[in-house]
């Protein structure tokens, strides 16, 4: 029986806590809005929440890896290409340090990097219709099977509605013209959701993808995953595999720092890789997240070094687009993979 005295739920709870209770303090005390693009600030109120926030994100994830009931692996061929996009991640960070603005000028708007997001998402979206095909044509929804059948369509919608979002729905392309009404309440004027509030969108993004890329393969080996409320959509939760792939996106948290549920993203994402590494069945996986949990936390000091010499605030947030695209495509294929093995 699922009760408070569960660790999980306990940990949970004061995680989810804290961040709204800081978030209400600061709004209705302080007059800050909850989700703010601005640069990180370092001061004794700031500091003490990212501890704070840092401390019961490893606590949660203590709890996840204490109800471990199995050991899943990254295979040799997708450990190659985890260290093929850490080595990426890398080189974007040397290039913002050697010049701020080539780093700029290459994550601008319709840029390589945005259209190879959009790709990734547009294969995504794909590969998970591709495994509702599958699925349904292998078993076909009654009972409580519609459910997984719902969870995939919305997963297949979701990403090519991030693909879309991202090309700004092809309107620089095709040449339309934003509607009036649209224009007025859009931070860009152009035709697109996202940009009616940017700030909010984009937290919500970070965060999402951070819980879900990182924190959920940990959950997925956890008692947890055997919950009734949980066990219908198990089998689309992430694995280790995606975490892997996933975890350097963490790196480019710069214009969202102050945001306790984006940094609640990095902490939790940077425990994962270390209850990973003390988990691997294997000396070469344990070696591979000790090395991403290493990336990851110096690549997040770095780019807070680095990210006052950016030409404007929020240059790097195509590079976590990108890195997020990844992940989600590797999720996608881990998920087609699974329904036709």
């Amino acid at each position: 029986m699922i009760t408070l005295r569960c660790p999980v739920i306990r940990s949970t709870l004061l995680w989810c806590g804290f961040m709204i209770a800081v978030a209400a303090y600061e709004q209705i005390v302080l007059g800050w809005h909850f989700a703010r693009e601005e640069a990180p600030i370092h001061d004794g109120w700031h500091w003490m929440r990212t501890a704070g926030i840092a401390v019961l994100s490893f606590l949660l994830v203590a709890s996840l890896a204490q109800s471990q009931v199995r050991r899943e692996q990254v295979s040799v061929r997708a450990g190659a290409l985890v260290f093929a996009v850490a080595l990426l991640s890398l080189a974007a960070i040397a290039l913002l340090a050697a010049s701020p603005g080539a780093f700029a000028q290459i994550g601008a708007e319709d840029s390589t990097i945005e259209w190879l997001s959009a790709v990734l998402l547009f294969g995504a979206a794909g590969l998970m219709g591709w495994r509702l095909r599958d699925r349904t044509r292998r078993q076909p929804a009654h009972g409580q099977s519609w459910v997984p059948m719902v969870v995939g369509l919305g997963f297949a919608a979701l990403f090519a509605l991030m693909a879309l979002e991202e090309v700004s729905w092809f309107q620089r392309q095709i040449g339309f013209a934003t509607p009036e009404a649209i224009a007025a309440r859009n931070w860009q004027g152009e035709f697109n959701l996202h940009n009616f509030h940017t700030d909010i969108t984009e937290l919500a993004l970070y965060s999402g993808t951070g819980a879900f890329l990182l924190l959920l393969p940990l959950l997925r080996e956890s008692d947890v995953a055997r919950w009734p409320m949980v066990r219908v959509v198990a089998p689309f939760l992430p694995d280790r595999t995606v975490a892997a792939v996933s975890a350097p996106m963490l790196v480019f948290t710069y214009s969202h720092w102050t945001l306790l549920p984006v940094q609640a993203a990095f902490w939790t994402g940077l425990a994962v890789c270390v209850a990973f590494a003390r988990s691997s069945a294997t000396r070469r996986e344990t070696l591979l997240w000790s090395a991403l949990a290493i990336w990851v936390g110096m690549g997040q000091l770095t780019m807070l070094a680095l990210g006052p010499t950016k030409l404007m605030v929020f240059d790097s947030s195509e590079y976590r687009e990108l890195f997020m695209s990844i992940g989600l495509a590797m999720y996608a294929f881990r998920q087609s993979r699974t329904c036709s093995a």
